[in-house]
């Protein structure tokens, strides 16, 4: 082998190198994603409350609910941590991991607040990171403890988020 066919050869091998060390960087950034803490009710907003109504586009996708109204009370962006969960606070009681688990995949872990501090699981869910670059988006809810007939939800997507087709 001559000289030169080494020194491309050996380019090349650098080349390659070069792009899957790049490739591993923009996976260790991060996406940003949107999380937001919603109450869904059939009442109107609370008087004094700074309750901001869901987008419509986001509302739209949460038809198959039967509430009339969905007040956001926290919205927060955020990255996911690769190798250590990223901690999002959306309450007092309510705390969300966000961790993406390989390549293709971001991991949620909701976590209950008890009083003193103490956090309990409560679920784990996985949504791939091309639904959420698409414009899915994942949610996760429950009945009110305070009210019987509202609900709550976490909702998570991409930030900024991607219009709904």
């Amino acid at each position: 082998m001559t000289i030169w066919k080494r020194w491309v050869r050996g380019m090349a091998v650098l080349a390659m190198a070069g792009f899957v060390s790049m490739a591993g960087r923009v996976c260790a950034a991060g996406s940003e994603y949107r999380v937001q803490l919603v109450w869904g009710t059939d009442e109107a907003r609370p008087e004094g409350k700074d309750l901001k109504p869901l987008d419509e586009a986001t509302r739209n996708r949460l038809r198959q609910f039967r509430w009339k109204n969905y007040f956001v009370t926290q919205s927060k962006t955020s990255t996911a941590g690769v190798k250590e969960p990223t901690r999002v606070v959306l309450s007092d009681q309510c705390q969300v991991d966000l961790r993406e688990v390989d390549a293709t995949h971001l991991e949620v872990r909701m976590f209950n607040v008890k009083p003193g501090g103490e956090t309990k699981h409560v679920a784990s869910k996985r949504i791939g990171l091309a639904e959420l670059k698409k414009g899915e988006i994942m949610v996760y809810g429950g009945d009110s403890k305070d009210r019987w007939e509202d609900c709550w939800m976490v909702i998570i997507g991409s930030h900024p988020p991607v219009p709904a087709k």
